[in-house]
């Protein structure tokens, strides 16, 4: 398709010596002898190019050309004028003009010649600025966050990535950048400003590093950032850094979970195996050891069987112990970022089957009294284990009340392909593989809560019942002036 030019020219001579001359080069012309219709044809048919006298409708050339590049900026305009003085010439480039061509044109072979060159040149910007644009969109859907910070600390860029990932936007972020240092878990910030700093300094190196961030909802993420030292100032400092962040938290947390319950299984199977090969003779052996110190009270060697039968008896207990590899602290625990935080974790196993999740909790909902682990491997093996029975495009609902001295949440799920749970299947240990019930109900009995179901029809209900938390007075004003 032959490149189009527009030429603005109320010398009807010059328009049409300058129309025949392009067409015999093989353009197709646009004609225009006033600055409505100049104005009209370069909005509707978007010419490649735009040649202009400055002096058309009684010199308004100058005010059409800024329309024109407010309108279509990407479009070269060259401005063929009669004026010839130079504070012409650095007005039109001031608004945006290409180049500028007194009349009479002296070579019109030269004239061509610099139009061809300024087509080429302008069909090699749109491309570059597509490129850009298509790099950008690339980089603001990548699943990670993409920054840059100067020298003081701030951030000149964010992509969309961070709303995703931290639940704040970019522009949150970058309005109040000291805010973003002040949600890194307080144990991690120093290290976070330590690595930056080093980047920014003489000596930089590009630097891997590990650190948790309070989401927007209330629950820590876990990150992992790394820093790309770009532009040095001549001193031979750099000026800003920049580099990913990407989020751990699915893989770590989960690979944990993973790792735990391989450890429980595992240790369920030496202690099988240690109570059947040594239990029972164990305690044949300590029968019969009581038996002989019963007849001689002063025989040495029964004394030394049956110390060692305590010992091994001890040794046993303490490898069945192993099956709780978690220590319990109680404590004030807050259930709307946990809940936010486990959905967050098992966000893609609910998009495979396009299952709507949906959280009806208060946050002024009274805090638990349990275990924070605990508390998030319950609503891991609930939520988890909706995500297994819920039909594709099911919904599981949360949703919380109080009574006087518990808290209840209740885990809807419907529909359910799954045939009704009974409470017995509820109790047998190692039933369901990962997302296994009767582990979260030793849970809940764990932390003195009571783990409930209901089945009616399609729809599955499972409420955790849990023991409010009585804070000391102003605790939790303490804790919620820490988070800010």
């Amino acid at each position: 398709m032959p490149q189009s030019i527009l030429i603005i020219e109320d010398d009807e001579t010059l328009r049409n010596a300058l129309a025949t001359r392009l067409e015999a080069e093989g353009f197709l012309v646009m004609e225009a002898a006033d600055t409505d219709l100049a104005m009209r044809l370069f909005r509707d048919r978007a010419p490649d190019m735009a040649l202009l006298d400055l002096g058309i409708c009684g010199d308004k050339g100058m005010e059409l050309l800024r329309d024109m590049k407010m309108e279509r900026p990407s479009i070269p305009v060259i401005i063929v004028s009669a004026h010839t003085h130079v504070s012409y010439a650095i007005e039109a480039f001031k608004s945006g003009a290409w180049d500028y061509v007194t009349k009479p044109i002296a070579s019109m072979d030269v004239f061509m010649n610099v139009l061809r060159n300024c087509l080429g040149q302008s069909l090699l910007q749109r491309q570059v600025r597509s490129t850009q644009d298509y790099l950008l969109r690339l980089v603001q859907k990548l699943p990670v966050i993409i920054f840059i910070i100067n020298s003081s600390l701030k951030f000149e860029f964010l992509n969309q990535t961070t709303e995703q990932i931290l639940g704040y936007t970019p522009q949150e972020i970058l309005a109040s950048p000291r805010s973003f240092l002040r949600r890194i878990v307080p144990e991690d910030r120093r290290r976070f400003l330590r690595a930056l700093k080093k980047c920014l300094g003489p000596k930089s190196a590009e630097l891997h590093l590990g650190f948790r961030f309070l989401h927007k909802k209330g629950y820590p993420v876990s990150l992992s950032v790394q820093f790309i030292e770009t532009s040095t100032a001549q001193s031979g400092t750099p000026t800003q850094v920049e580099g990913m962040i990407t989020d751990m938290t699915h893989s770590s947390y989960m690979d944990s979970l993973l790792r735990q319950n391989e450890k429980l299984n595992m240790l369920r199977i030496m202690t099988e195996e240690v109570a059947h090969e040594i239990r029972n003779p164990l305690v044949s052996l300590g029968g019969f050891a009581r038996q002989l110190r019963s007849r001689y009270p002063e025989a040495t060697e029964t004394r030394v069987i049956l110390e060692e039968c305590s010992r091994l008896e001890r040794l046993l207990q303490r490898i069945t112990a192993y099956l709780e590899p978690i220590s319990l602290t109680l404590g004030c625990c807050h259930l709307p970022p946990t809940v936010n935080f486990i959905m967050q974790l098992l966000a893609s196993r609910l998009e495979r089957k396009s299952i709507t999740c949906r959280l009806d909790v208060s946050a002024s909902l009274a805090p638990v009294l349990a275990d924070q682990e605990f508390l998030n491997r319950i609503f891991i093996y609930l939520i988890g284990h909706g995500a297994d029975i819920v039909e594709e495009s099911g919904l599981i609902r949360v949703t919380a009340s109080e009574s006087e001295s518990l808290v209840h949440v209740t885990v809807s799920m419907a529909p359910v392909c799954a045939p009704s749970i009974s409470h017995e299947r509820l109790i047998m240990p190692f039933e369901d593989g990962e997302m296994n019930l009767a582990m979260c109900l030793r849970l809940v009995e764990r932390i003195g809560g009571h783990l409930g179901m209901e089945q009616s029809g399609s729809q599955t209900r499972m409420t955790v019942s849990m023991p409010k938390c009585v804070a000391a007075p102003g605790a939790e004003k303490e804790r919620l002036g820490e988070a800010r």
